[in-house]
């Protein structure tokens, strides 16, 4: 079905990988945080533990394979493919002026410093040329390595592999029109760690959606906004503490968290803030507060913790979902997007500041719509 099998003896060139085995074992030990996560680094070294590292061949005869890469140095030959494709990520540096790369290859050099990367996100299926062909490869040419390989899973749907050929997809624009752009970035980081592979369910990306964006972040900043316009005419009231300490350890949760590249990590340290903030209003029933007015200070404070749990909030899920929290920004009336971290520190939302108009961040859908 295949065709026939031909054995071929052929003159090529080639590089000498074996040469650098014991180094390559020894930087990743030294390194650890170098090929993450940790499986994936153990999976590396299992490989150059209990495998020799043959040459590997870098050319193709043009007599045999007529497109590719021409060697530079040989028209004879072209490249093989995942030879000059990892070349690529310091040849494109290099062609944008980086300072390091820039005078390795002998082209105008600019301000930009693009290399070593700082992260390098790559697929579980490519980790052998990333994580032992490339490092030697740099080595090879006095080059510093990324600083980190990020190996991440695949996706699933219904627990089976996604395919075209047997209709197991899923429409990223379908779900898109149908849910908004934030509702998939949300659903995907929330159900992919980084590393293992994920399973998307069609039921799954509803419920998230009905349970985490609708009844739980949009019906805390619906609410939480929409009493300090009916109570207060939506100007802030004096500070009060009282959330700071959970709003402080999500805020230090989420940065440590995204420091590893513990993007699922990072959301779930702000949906407990989230949880909290919505747990509070059940406890200290505002609405009930507001039918005395001898409670008027104490419904000052807790209106002031829920307006600025909000601002909080869209600090810390700006990386995530972006549209959403600029529309919270918009919604406590201020201008920009909350792209500072350092915002995130509790306190900074003004007593005296009036708020915007309260709008539904994430409408319900019915079943029949669903």
């Amino acid at each position: 079905a295949y065709g026939e099998v031909i054995k071929l003896a052929e003159t090529n060139y080639w590089f000498k990988l074996g040469e650098h085995q014991q180094w390559l074992i020894d930087y990743i030990e030294a390194n650890p945080s170098f090929i993450q996560p940790d499986y994936r680094r153990n999976e590396v070294l299992g490989f150059l533990k209990n495998n020799t590292l043959e040459d590997l061949c870098i050319s193709r005869p043009t007599a045999r394979l007529n497109w590719g890469i021409p060697l530079p140095f040989d028209k004879d030959y072209v490249t093989y493919v995942w030879f000059d494709a990892l070349v690529n990520y310091i040849s494109v540096p290099a062609a944008r002026g980086d300072k390091l790369l820039s005078s390795v290859f002998g082209v105008p050099s600019s301000e930009l410093e693009l290399w070593p990367a700082d992260v390098h996100v790559i697929g579980k299926d490519i980790l052998k040329f990333h994580a032992v062909f490339w490092p030697i490869m740099l080595k090879a040419m006095g080059l510093p390595l990324p600083k980190q390989l990020l190996v991440h899973g695949w996706w699933q749907k219904d627990g089976a592999k996604i395919s075209k050929s047997t209709g197991n997809i899923v429409d990223p624009v379908a779900v898109i029109n149908e849910w908004g752009l934030d509702a998939f970035r949300f659903y995907v980081v929330r159900e992919l760690d980084i590393g293992p592979d994920g399973n998307w369910t069609d039921a799954g990306f509803k419920s998230r959606y009905q349970a985490e964006l609708a009844n739980g972040l949009g019906n805390l900043v619906n609410r939480s906004l929409s009493m300090l316009k009916r109570y207060r005419n939506g100007v802030v009231p004096a500070r009060s503490d009282e959330l700071a300490p959970e709003a402080t350890k999500a805020m230090n949760d989420t940065r440590a968290l995204l420091e590893k590249n513990e993007l699922q990590g990072a959301l779930l340290a702000i949906w407990s803030l989230v949880a909290r903030a919505n747990q509070y209003v059940d406890q200290t029933a505002p609405f009930k507060l507001a039918k005395e007015p001898a409670n008027a200070k104490r419904l000052d404070e807790v209106l002031y913790n829920l307006a600025e749990t909000c601002r909080v909030l869209a600090v810390l899920l700006w990386p995530f979902i972006p549209q959403t929290a600029t529309k919270i920004y918009a919604q406590l009336n201020f201008p920009g997007m909350p792209d500072k971290f350092s915002e995130a520190t509790w306190g900074r939302l003004p007593a005296g500041h009036t708020i915007g108009d309260p709008a539904p961040l994430f409408p319900r859908k019915d079943e029949k719509a669903a």
